[in-house]
């Protein structure tokens, strides 16, 4: 099975969680500050990075254009 590397949206922190066959992973909360929010760091920029940071959690949702 495929390991992903998924990095925390609030802290920052990157883990590896085993792919699932699929485009969901479930990597639970993050050890570091307990935040649920997951992206897959292939899929980050650093300008994405950024306004993820700056932005409070409760608007950190992302859309797809």
């Amino acid at each position: 099975m495929e390991m992903l590397s998924v990095e925390c949206l609030r802290c920052g922190e990157v883990r590896s969680v085993p792919g699932q066959g699929g485009p969901r992973v479930h990597p639970g909360d993050c050890a570091r500050c307990e935040y649920v929010g997951w992206a897959l760091v292939a899929d980050l920029t650093e300008k994405v990075r950024r306004i993820l940071r700056e932005r409070p959690p409760e608007r950190r949702r992302l859309y797809a254009a």
